[in-house]
């Protein structure tokens, strides 16, 4: 069984085909970058581009970067409030004929991981974390994807602003903070979501899990705490995953 995902961002997306039964990527992972706008009557025409080019009909996913409810966005603070309420499956129907399912970009990370990739073996709650240009908070209890939990958007518990203002890749890298720096609040935000959601098993995905060698001595939890084996592929191949698996085509 072959299903298309798209993991659909602020500043652009990535589409690729993906045999589910064994994750693999087929082909290329087609990505594209938006120049002028992340407005839909920009980013649709992109879209249908990409699927003409790949030559699909089948099943469809899409991780969006934002709360999804019946596959239409409610929330998409990195995106541009032009999304909300916008049908992009009907948008898309030539392409999936019924076959799409739409759920959140942090969501769609943790549901590949989880089937292809780490894994959640036989514990009953885990929070896998998307550390990136925001934080994405997942959770899934006794295997079971609860969805748009948005902790990332929560205050901090010890310092101004939001979680993510302090544990996010993009505040990183716009803080100029050292790894240690970083692991520091990160470590906050831990404590933090543990006391609330009480995990077992903490999954990380993102662009610091490169530096996994370096960071992991410097945070604690009560949880298992392990890196991502997916990388690039994670959030459009559990897109890819839930068109088969959600959509009720």
């Amino acid at each position: 069984m072959h299903s298309l995902g798209i993991d659909l961002g602020g500043s652009g997306f990535r589409m690729g085909v993906f045999d589910l039964q064994t994750g693999n990527l087929e082909g290329e992972l087609h990505t594209v970058q938006f120049t002028s706008s992340s407005h839909p009557d920009t980013v649709l025409p992109l879209l249908k581009e990409g699927l003409d080019m790949l030559g699909w009909k089948g099943p469809v996913g899409v991780g969006f970067p934002g709360a999804v409810e019946n596959n239409v966005a409610r929330t998409a603070p990195n995106i541009g409030e032009a999304w909300k309420d916008v049908d992009l499956a009907g948008a898309l129907h030539p392409y999936h004929e019924g076959r799409f399912h739409m759920l959140n970009d942090a969501d769609a990370v943790a549901v590949g991981e989880q089937r292809f990739g780490h894994g959640h073996g036989d514990h009953e709650c885990v929070l896998t974390l998307t550390i990136g240009t925001g934080l994405g908070t997942t959770v899934h209890r006794q295997g079971q994807l609860v969805p748009n939990l948005e902790y990332g958007r929560d205050p901090h518990p010890t310092r101004n602003g939001l979680l993510e203002q302090h544990l996010s890749g993009r505040a990183r890298r716009e803080g100029n903070w050292t790894l240690e720096a970083w692991s520091e609040r990160f470590q906050e935000g831990l404590e933090h979501l543990e006391q609330r959601l009480q995990p077992t098993l903490i999954l990380l995905y993102g662009g610091i899990v490169e530096h996994w060698s370096v960071i992991e001595p410097l945070l604690t939890t009560q949880a298992t705490l392990v890196p991502a084996v997916l990388q690039s592929t994670a959030g459009p191949l559990g897109a890819a995953w839930s068109a088969v698996h959600y959509s009720e085509g």
